[in-house]
Parts: structure tokens; C-alpha cells; sequence
């Protein structure tokens, strides 16, 4: 095998396991499921560094929001020991935003940006939702252990099957979507902005605009 080809297959065997997918107009990296330790800090790595970059070019909110909705199902919630209750959401009360924001245990990028999506929702005036779509339900208890002060101690769950894919439908996500991703539903119920990829630091003013 000449130098040339050996350098190319080399090349095409490092891209064959990143864990990590391209964004689209400048958003943020999405993540698809891999466990391992080594593709999970890759993932933070690469999203953490994006952060330090100016503002995306591209638009944040997805504006073809058209037949995307707020679930009639309501998903499970997991408390911090694992205990799976059939806990449902709040009914929206007309005066406060909600902010549902997918995320799993694995995916880097939906870690490092959990304090933003929390700041932002607070400034928003908004509740946030964090629901996860693990497959490990261990998994997701041990995230829970692991969180610093203020982060993630309870989320509602989708349990891999016929829920699942039900509740993502609703929001025409896919039944195995890259992570992260957002809904932001004004207060009554109406979705606003669907994000792909992680939240920048610069992305507040457009998601804010678009719950005027």
C-alpha cells in the first residue's frame, strides 16, 4: 500500500466513531448515543470550546414549528434514588413560559450546557423541563449522583419504546434524536422555538424574541 493510501484510510478510520455531528449554520455540535468515557469527553471537549467563539451566525429557533406540539402523554419521573413515579408536568397556567430540554447521561455536550439552559430559562421567567432519553435507568440515577451543587437532581424519562417514540412525535423529533434539543412553549402551550444543538451564550435575545 503506497504512503498516499495509507494516510487516507487512516483518515477515514478516525471519523468512523466520533461521537460528534457537524451543527448546521453555525449551532453547536448534537451528539448521538455513545457511551464511552472517551467519545463523552471528546463531545464536552469540543462543544466547551465552541462556547468561547462568537455568537452563531445561523439561526437559533427552527422557525417551521408548523404541526410540532406539546405531548398529551405524560412522560415518567425519575427522583434522585431511581423511584419511578408517574409524576405528570404542570398544566400550563397562561402566565409562565416552559422550556423542555432533551438530554441523556452520555452526551457531553447536554452537560456542559445545564447551567445555561437554567440561567437562561430563569431570566425568560420560564419553567424548564429537563427530560432524558436514556436507555439505562442506572445510568440516569448515577447522572443524578454526580451533579454539582444546582444541577440536575430529578428529570422526567422516556423509556425506549412506544412512549418514547409517541412523545417525540408529537414534537416531530426522531425516535432516536441527537442531543441536545429544545421546545420552548409560551404560556399557553404554543411552541415557540425548537433548538438542534447546545445553547450559546449568544443564542438568549432570539429565544427571547420568540416568545414575544
Amino acid at each position: 500500500m503506497g504512503r498516499l493510501s495509507i494516510v487516507m484510510a487512516i483518515a477515514i478510520a478516525s471519523g468512523c466513531n466520533d461521537p460528534v455531528k457537524p451543527g448546521s449554520g453555525g449551532r453547536s455540535e448534537q451528539v448521538v448515543s455513545d457511551n464511552s468515557a472517551a467519545a463523552t469527553a471528546t463531545a464536552t471537549a469540543t462543544v466547551t470550546a465552541s462556547h468561547t467563539a462568537a455568537a452563531p451566525k445561523g439561526p437559533v429557533c427552527d422557525k417551521t414549528v408548523s404541526g410540532r406540539a406539546f405531548p398529551k402523554s405524560a412522560p415518567a419521573f425519575v427522583d434522585g434514588a431511581g423511584a419511578v413515579s408517574d409524576r405528570a408536568m404542570p398544566a400550563f397556567d397562561g402566565h409562565r413560559p416552559r422550556w423542555v430540554s432533551f438530554f441523556a447521561s452520555w452526551c457531553g455536550p447536554c452537560k456542559e450546557e445545564i447551567p445555561r439552559v437554567q440561567s437562561f430559562a430563569s431570566r425568560l421567567g420560564a419553567d424548564v423541563e429537563f427530560v432524558s432519553i436514556d436507555d439505562d435507568l442506572r445510568q440516569l440515577t448515577a447522572f443524578f449522583g454526580q451533579q454539582p451543587e444546582g444541577g440536575i437532581k430529578s428529570s422526567y424519562w422516556l423509556k425506549d419504546g412506544a412512549p418514547r417514540t409517541a412523545w417525540l412525535a408529537s414534537l416531530k423529533m426522531k425516535s432516536d434524536p441527537p442531543l441536545p434539543e429544545h421546545a420552548i412553549f409560551d404560556a399557553k402551550g404554543h411552541i415557540r422555538c425548537f433548538v438542534s444543538g447546545a445553547i450559546e451564550d449568544g443564542d438568549f435575545g432570539e429565544i427571547a424574541a420568540s416568545l414575544k
